[in-house]
Parts: C-alpha cells; sequence; structure tokens
C-alpha cells in the first residue's frame, strides 16, 4: 500500500478538499441567489415585459366617472343667511361692534349658518357684503346673506357644461 501514501481515506473526502473550495462555493452560491433575486424583479433582457407585451389584457381600464357639475351660485358649509336685509345689516353691525369678531356670537335669532353646501339664486345685491339670494333646496328658503358672490363663475365651474345662473 505504498502507493496509497499522502492520500486521504476514501471516508474523509471532505477532510481532503483544499481550502479555497468553501470560498468558492460560497460565492457561488452568492452569485445564484442575486441571479435569482434579479430575475424576479423583472431585470434581465426584459423577458417578463415581452411576456406581458404580448398577453392580451385580461381586463380594461375602468371608465372614469362623468364629472359631476359644480352648483353655483351656492353658499358653502357656514355661511350666513338672514331673513331680512335689517337682520343682516343689525348683526353685521353689531359684529363691528363687537370686541370679538366670531360670527355666532350673539347671533341674532333671526339669522342662522347653513350646515352643508346649498345651491341659491341671486334676487339682488346690496354691495359686496349683502346679497338677497333664495335657495335652490326643498325649502326654497329667501334670505339676506354676508357671504361674497362673485358675478362670475369660479373657472372650475365655468369649464362645465351644465353651470348656468
Amino acid at each position: 500500500m505504498e502507493h496509497d501514501k499522502g492520500r486521504t481515506p476514501r471516508g474523509n473526502i471532505a477532510r481532503a478538499s483544499p481550502s479555497w473550495r468553501r470560498p468558492a462555493l460560497a460565492l457561488i452560491l452568492l452569485l445564484a441567489e442575486t441571479a435569482s433575486a434579479y430575475a424576479q424583479m423583472g431585470g434581465g433582457r426584459g423577458g417578463r415585459q415581452r411576456d406581458q407585451q404580448q398577453a392580451p389584457p385580461k381586463s380594461q381600464a375602468p371608465t372614469p366617472l362623468p364629472a359631476l357639475p359644480e352648483i353655483w351660485p351656492r353658499l358653502e358649509a357656514g355661511a350666513l343667511i338672514c331673513k331680512s336685509r335689517d337682520d343682516l345689516v343689525r348683526y353685521q353691525t353689531q359684529i363691528a361692534n363687537s370686541a370679538s369678531a366670531a360670527p355666532t356670537a350673539g347671533q341674532p335669532s333671526e339669522c342662522r349658518t347653513i350646515s352643508k353646501q346649498t345651491g341659491i339664486q341671486i334676487l339682488d345685491r346690496d354691495g359686496p357684503s349683502r346679497t338677497q339670494i333664495t335657495t335652490t333646496d326643498e325649502a326654497k328658503e329667501t334670505g339676506w346673506t354676508n357671504s361674497y358672490l362673485p358675478a362670475t363663475p369660479p373657472p372650475s365651474v365655468a369649464k362645465n357644461a351644465g353651470a348656468g345662473k
């Protein structure tokens, strides 16, 4: 058995491996994992993208909902409506004379605030801070408001075909 000197016995193959094999094997495994992750993310030569382009679309994009026309003219939530012009003038005078300019402080019972956006029709104007209106909801309430209501609608409303006075 002279010729077997220097060789490891068959059962000890792991011990006979050169020292460079373990780092090389670790490097190969690392590269394989990196390549696999890259392929899953869609990298490479665009194989996934070509597959996606060739496949027919499964569903079409949902059609956008038609734009609802904005109410114009309108009062925003929190706007004030008074029963008469005199009630509105009294309210405005009280606010101007009081130390605190809070609109709800000492609000006359003939005036109330709007809780939600309400469509209106403009009947008359007495300067920029007094406008006679009637609501277009079921109540059809007529009164005066101190809300600024420009004569022309904002651009977002002017674009809608259904906008009108």
